[in-house]
């Protein structure tokens, strides 16, 4: 049998971790909610989604980083450079063989 058979272990017993300090001004903490009366103060006149900064064809969009790098290839992808355009070809077809090969959505 063991040569520790019969012996007791001392169990180990873990610290509760430290709080830890979190600044709560961060940007994104402060201005979390910011359009959220947009509809109540303006009237219902604009939507929440028409605020939202970025490229057009990305606002008020949901998807994943493929379905993302698809849609831009078929909105800009012929006025992009050949170095970028090459580019984001390899990402599709990296994304694309990972998401097919792992996953739950198999």
């Amino acid at each position: 049998s063991s040569p520790l058979a019969g012996l007791t272990r001392a169990f180990r017993i873990k610290e509760p971790p430290k709080p830890k300090q979190v600044d709560r001004w961060t940007k994104k903490r402060a201005l979390f909610g910011v359009y959220d009366n947009v509809g109540i103060l303006g009237g219902f006149q604009i939507h929440p989604k028409n605020l939202i900064v970025g490229p057009k064809w990305l606002r008020g969009w949901r998807g994943n980083e493929l379905q993302r790098c698809i849609r831009k290839k078929q909105v800009v992808g012929d006025r992009m450079f050949l170095e970028d355009y090459h580019k984001l070809n390899k990402r599709i077809r990296y994304l694309y063989r990972r998401f097919n090969r792992t996953g739950k959505h198999r």
